[in-house]
């Protein structure tokens, strides 16, 4: 994906473009998942030209925040920071964006691969509605078109993870983040 700013457009593009997107009421997962700092902090690039980069700071690495800082400012010159949210729910993480001025977080599912790359995978708003609004299996609302979930329980996880009601991400398009520099060393 090509743009210069490239989290902020990712954000940007579910609130304000017209795409559906997927937000909560509530952080999603079980409990925070802790983190290495050394395999998030760093500046990463949704390529691998290096031309846009974000930087990664670990706030609190036993509660698993941290903020995402776009390096290239945006309107009027100020940079685009997000607090994102790191809970763990199974063998998942996911990661809440917290947004400015914003109520509610905004999920995903994501994966480190040993401090080279995040791959990022955003919910299907359409696989979700269904699941909230026509069967009923998940808390929730639509808000403006879009879902709100409601307070989800280990249950309603469960089913997110599960694969019985299809697969609730966007799988197939994924956001993969490259790190800049070196990678950590792995520690066996």
């Amino acid at each position: 994906m090509k743009s210069k700013h490239f989290l902020a457009i990712l954000i940007l593009l579910m609130l304000i473009s017209g795409c559906e997107y997927v937000s909560s009421q509530y952080p999603v997962g079980q409990k925070p998942h802790a983190i290495n700092s050394e395999q998030w902090d760093g500046e990463w690039s949704p390529d691998c030209s290096g031309e846009e980069a974000i930087r990664i700071e670990v706030l609190d690495k036993d509660k698993g925040i941290f903020r995402v800082i776009d390096m290239k400012p945006g309107p009027e010159n100020a940079k685009q920071i997000y607090e994102c949210y790191l809970l763990e729910a199974g063998d998942w993480i996911f990661a809440n964006v917290a947004l400015k001025d914003e109520v509610g977080f905004y999920p995903v599912r994501v994966k480190n691969m040993e401090g080279r790359q995040i791959i990022v995978w955003f919910p299907d708003p359409e696989k979700f509605k269904r699941l909230v609004l026509d069967k009923n299996l998940l808390p929730g609302e639509l808000r403006g078109g879009n879902i709100s979930l409601g307070f989800l329980k280990p249950e309603h996880l469960d089913l997110i993870m599960s694969g019985k009601e299809g697969v609730l991400f966007k799988w197939d398009e994924p956001a993969i983040l490259i790190r800049r520099g070196a990678a950590p060393v792995p520690h066996d």
